[in-house]
């Protein structure tokens, strides 16, 4: 743990730009995202189309989830109480900002490690009703996927295809996100273009006039 906690970035803010895929039966979609992240304090994204045309914003605290997107005019203000429903489990802003940069998204208990072809991974249950698994390169140090499942066998599974080195330490470079529900399945490729480390970062965010509450 100590040599795979030594082996990834340690910073006070990120930023650069990301290129998101979006795969579901029928639909497909590919964006443009600057995002922003102040470690532990805000995550900030802004999602352009042909990279031009802005076409929704994000902002996350650790006790708010803002959101709001101009094709449809709809917004969301409120916290983690959606996520929590649909994984009948606590989430919470370090889960998020852990998926994006690489880390575990919950403590990881050493007693439910396995070693198996170079590879550790660890299981364990969340409050008795999530399934959570993650594996660690023994080789590199790097996480390898992670995955959650909840007691209706609902899904997401978050795979780290490739990282980069940056300053000799290590960030994630593309991720893959499959989330199934029943017969339904849904990937999100994220392909990080760009990173730079501690420079100083703005968030700007307004939920524009007239805007719809959406519902989940």
């Amino acid at each position: 743990m100590n040599r795979y906690e030594d082996n990834f970035a340690d910073f006070k803010t990120a930023n650069g730009t990301m290129k998101a895929k979006y795969k579901a039966e029928g639909d497909s979609q590919s964006i443009t995202i600057s995002y922003r992240i102040e470690k532990d304090k805000a995550i900030w994204m802004s999602a352009k189309l042909m990279g031009l045309l802005t076409v929704a914003k994000v902002y996350i605290t650790p006790d708010r989830f803002m959101y709001y997107e101009k094709i449809n005019k709809t917004y969301f203000d409120g916290d983690f109480s959606m996520a929590e429903e649909f994984l009948g489990v606590d989430v919470n802003f370090q889960n998020l900002q852990n998926l994006l940069i690489g880390k575990p998204m919950f403590d990881l208990e050493k007693k439910q490690m396995l070693f198996d072809e170079n590879t550790y991974v660890f299981l364990q249950n969340i409050k008795n009703v999530l399934s959570y698994s993650a594996s660690i390169d023994g080789r590199q140090f790097e996480m390898k996927s992670q995955s959650l499942r909840n007691q209706n066998s609902e899904s997401l599974v978050i795979d780290y295809d490739q990282f980069q080195l940056i300053n000799q330490k290590k960030f994630p470079s593309k991720i893959r996100l499959t989330a199934q529900n029943g017969d339904e399945k849904v990937r999100i490729d994220l392909d990080y273009r760009s990173v730079s480390f501690d420079e100083e970062l703005s968030f700007p965010f307004s939920i524009p006039n007239n805007y719809d509450f959406l519902e989940f």
